[in-house]
């Protein structure tokens, strides 16, 4: 035991915390915007409940949001927007909570009930 060091005491802190952080970040490989055409979505509040149930469904099982969702803004022309980054866990999760009257969202939370019943 006399070996480990404690991270607050370490003078690499900031060092070792970048590492942890540009990890993490590497994980976010998706846009939340790209769920849009995807999904066919009509409005962004869609958008924004689907990433709320999805970010539900990490408090509730104390998984780390951080990890899975980063806001981030964007420009397309002269437009800044706010978009989301999500790890592959994110965007099945935004998926599969997405407004059920979209076809395409229903598609996937059939074919995800059949998968779990063969």
């Amino acid at each position: 035991m006399s070996t480990l060091v404690k991270i607050e005491h370490s003078q690499n802190w900031h060092a070792i915390r970048n590492f942890i952080v540009a990890v993490a970040d590497s994980q976010l490989k998706h846009y939340a915007s790209d769920l849009f055409p995807e999904l066919e979505m009509i409005g962004e509040e869609m958008l924004n409940s689907s990433i709320k149930r999805a970010k539900q469904v990490c408090y509730t099982l104390n998984l780390p949001v951080q990890d899975h969702f980063r806001k981030v803004y964007r420009t397309a022309g002269n437009n800044i927007y706010c978009d989301y980054r999500l790890s592959h866990t994110a965007y099945l999760l935004v998926s599969i909570n997405g407004d059920v009257s979209s076809r395409k969202v229903a598609q996937i939370q059939m074919e995800l009930v059949k998968s779990l019943i063969e």
